[in-house]
Formats: C-alpha cells, structure tokens, sequence
C-alpha cells in the first residue's frame, strides 16, 4: 500500500505515527522504551510538538514521559486513561477469540510493569480539535471499547485508530477490550465516519474500497 507520505514507525509489533504541520508534528502513540532509540532516530527530522496518546496501555506509552521532557511537547490523552497508564491492571480485559487469548498470555509481563509516569496537558474530548494550533487538520474521535477512554485521530481522510481495531492476522474488531459491546459501538463509529485509510497501532493500513477495509466490519 501506498503510504502517501504518512510516517509510519513501526518498533516490534506496534505502530507509532508522525503527522506533519506547518508549526510544528504530532507523534501519535510511542512504542515501548526497548525501542526507544530506534524511535528517536526516526524523530530526528521532526518537530514534535504534541504527543497524542491512543490509550494508556503501556507497549503506547511506554516513552511518553521521555518524549514530552526530550522535545518539550504537550501530551493529550482521555482522563480515564490517563489513570489507567499508571496502572494496566486497573480494569478487567476480555480476550476475544483464539488471537484475542495468544494476545492476553504474551502482554501480561508488560501489562504488569509501571511505565514512567507523565503529566498530561490536554485531556481529550470527543471531537476535540487537536491539531489547529500546529496548521494540523486533526480531531480526536472517542473509540471506546479497547479501553475505558480509547481515542482516535481522524486527520483529514485518515483515521488513526490506536486499538478500537487491530491488524494482527486480518482487521478486526479489538482482540482485547474492557468492554465487548463498546468495542463494537466503536467498529460502527468508524464505519460511519469512512476514513479514506486506516492505521493501526498493530499491524498494516488498510484502504477504502478493498476487500480488508470491508472484512473488518463483517461481524
């Protein structure tokens, strides 16, 4: 798929994204700090600014604190989050789904550890604009279901979809969620705006008009 200029840093199994503005770029989510100088280098040729935050799970925040000192940039996140990065295991998850067990068992180590707590200078609202200030069009779209307080980012045509949707084997509805029903009020959500693309935190984008854009809202 044709990337079309999107800056797309993937550390492992997750996705970080850099979205350009005339005054300045928005990291979206940040990788764990294993891959932390890996990310940084791709940074170098950016001016990071904010810090959008999908959720508080910690393979997305795990170098937001570092981030936000190293480049002075705000970080945005959705207060019930924001409580849950301090603490993984603050609420209940339900895997969904063989992949949805493969995927609890492997992020329980993780999930258990305390990422460097941060402050958070912007706590997101649904519809919030996110990246006027940056010459950024850029809103924050409420995705529950993954998590308590998910969040998307829709910039311009393209929707930026943290965990409300995964890419592991072929795109689906979260494989793990806090709670099932939202997570699939969610999939209709993002149905209903049709973005142009679709990035996710795991694995590859998908494209409107394809057979995986249409797969994922088939339930």
């Amino acid at each position: 798929m044709d990337l079309n200029g999107v800056n797309m840093i993937t550390c492992g199994m997750d996705n970080c994204y850099v979205i350009r503005g005339a005054a300045g770029d928005i990291l979206i989510d940040t990788g764990i700090p294993k891959y932390r100088d890996e990310i940084e280098t791709w940074l170098q040729n950016y001016n990071v600014k904010l810090i959008a935050l999908t959720h508080g799970h910690n393979d997305h925040i795990g170098n937001a604190a570092y981030f936000s000192k190293l480049y002075g940039a705000e970080i945005a996140i959705c207060a019930h989050d924001l409580k849950l990065s301090e603490n993984n295991l603050l609420h209940k998850v339900y895997s969904v789904g063989v992949v949805g067990k493969a995927v609890w068992a492997a992020s329980q180590k993780l999930m258990s550890e305390k990422a460097e707590p941060f402050e958070a200078g912007i706590l997101l609202e649904d519809g919030m604009d996110i990246g006027g200030s940056l010459g950024i069009n850029c809103k924050a779209v409420r995705l529950d279901g993954h998590t308590r307080g998910s969040f998307g980012f829709l910039c311009g045509d393209d929707l930026y979809a943290g965990d409300a949707a995964v890419n592991f084997v072929y795109p689906s509805f979260p494989v793990m969620c806090e709670s099932p029903k939202a997570a699939r009020a969610s999939l209709e959500k993002i149905k209903s705006i049709s973005p142009k693309r679709i990035f996710f935190g795991h694995g590859m984008p998908i494209e409107s008009g394809t057979k995986e854009y249409r797969r994922m809202f088939i339930r």
